[in-house]
């Protein structure tokens, strides 16, 4: 009965946006979703996938792929690992979402998860130097990624940050389970004032995370870029993590992202 009463809960807040009605259907998006080990890898980042973030403008921009962030050998000593649900989902409500978004993700948490297979979660030390080091020999070499960067903007403008995916769990496969059963695209029924209305969940991206010891989720680190005195009289670019910056707009800044991005394959290992 408490699954129903937050589906009343939700379906009511709905009513409030745009009329439902017997066999009506809620779109739930859930690419890049938010889940215990970090964001549903709906596209194709990857460990030291570097963004740029405009916090202000709700703008994201993937600017490189940092090496030196690669996989371990897989242990593969789990079979699967189940993945829960926490928030991100898109209802398709724009700035209307409001506090229905915090209604549909307990809904969404009690009745699915994602099964994982072959899990291997990675975080990857000693991050900030692989950042600064690739920065740095670029500038040795005359290249232009402190500009493409936009490293001088950012270094005076509060709203700008620097994202970069530095815990990856890979996997073979990830896998919707609605009331514990797979499901390719999984679906549930809350009931409005006699009326059946579908919660439909969906991620276009879930089918395409396949292949061994692929990116199946991944978590980030925020960045503030400073420049750093080297004792020579000059300074460098350096990188500072901030820890308490409200991320609850990154899945919706990864599906935007993405979307720009021209389509890559997959890596395959």
């Amino acid at each position: 009965m408490r699954i129903l009463s937050l589906g009343g809960a939700l379906a009511a807040l709905f009513m409030t946006s745009g009329c439902l009605g017997d066999g009506d259907v809620v779109p739930v998006n859930l690419d890049y979703a938010y889940t215990n080990y970090g964001y549903i890898n709906s596209g194709d980042f990857q460990a030291g996938s570097f963004l740029l973030w405009n916090k202000t403008e709700g703008q994201m921009v993937h600017l490189s792929d940092i090496p030196g962030f690669d996989a371990p050998v897989h242990p593969r000593d789990k079979t699967v690992q189940t993945a829960f649900y926490s928030s991100g989902a898109d209802l398709g409500l724009g700035a209307r979402k409001g506090v229905i978004q915090a209604h549909a993700d307990a809904l969404i948490a009690a009745n699915s998860s994602f099964e994982i297979a072959y899990p291997n979660t990675v975080a990857f030390d000693k991050y900030l130097s692989r950042v600064s080091r690739y920065l740095g020999e670029d500038i040795r070499e005359g290249g232009d990624l402190l500009d493409e960067w936009n490293f001088r903007d950012a270094v005076n403008a509060d709203n700008l940050y620097y994202v970069l995916i530095r815990k990856v769990t890979y996997g073979d496969g990830i896998e919707l389970k609605v009331h514990g059963e797979a499901r390719a695209e999984g679906g549930f029924q809350v009931l409005l004032k006699g009326a059946d209305v579908s919660v439909a969940l969906k991620g276009k991206g879930l089918q395409r995370i396949a292949g061994t010891n692929t990116e199946v989720a991944f978590d980030v680190v925020v960045l503030r870029p400073y420049w750093s005195d080297n004792g020579d009289g000059g300074q460098n670019p350096a990188f500072s993590p901030q820890r308490w910056v409200d991320v609850s707009d990154l899945p919706e800044l990864f599906r935007k992202t993405a979307a720009r991005d021209p389509e890559r394959p997959r890596r395959q290992r």
